[in-house]
């Protein structure tokens, strides 16, 4: 009966840090969606790029990466970052996320 057990609890802890894993992997990947879109609505609003950079990687955590692109009334941002599983031996997963917004009309040099 113990070796039973001993393989059954091995492999609940196998399905538990699974679990685990995927729930981070989600986690990160709302969290700089989430961020791309701070970004995105402060560069509509006329923030500059170190602006947003900086307002992107604080709202998707220390280790994230921001790119910002800005041109004429269209506002693209990218925040990237890595996310370690709980399930030892994986490979670092990056999380992506990707937003853009219209710049709005009355902001410098946003329109034709």
């Amino acid at each position: 009966m113990t070796a039973e057990l001993a393989v059954g609890l091995v492999a609940v802890v196998v399905v538990l840090a699974a679990l685990l894993s995927v729930g981070q992997a989600v986690a990160a990947q709302v969290r700089v969606t989430d961020a791309a879109a701070g970004g995105a609505r402060a560069a509509a609003r006329g923030a500059s790029a170190a602006e947003v950079r900086a307002l992107a990687t604080a709202l998707a955590g220390p280790r994230a990466t921001a790119v910002v692109q800005l041109g004429g009334s269209r506002a693209d941002v990218v925040v990237t970052a890595p996310v370690e599983l709980v399930l030892p031996g994986t490979p670092v997963v990056t999380a992506r996320g990707r937003a853009s917004a219209a710049v709005e009309v009355g902001v410098a040099g946003a329109g034709p």
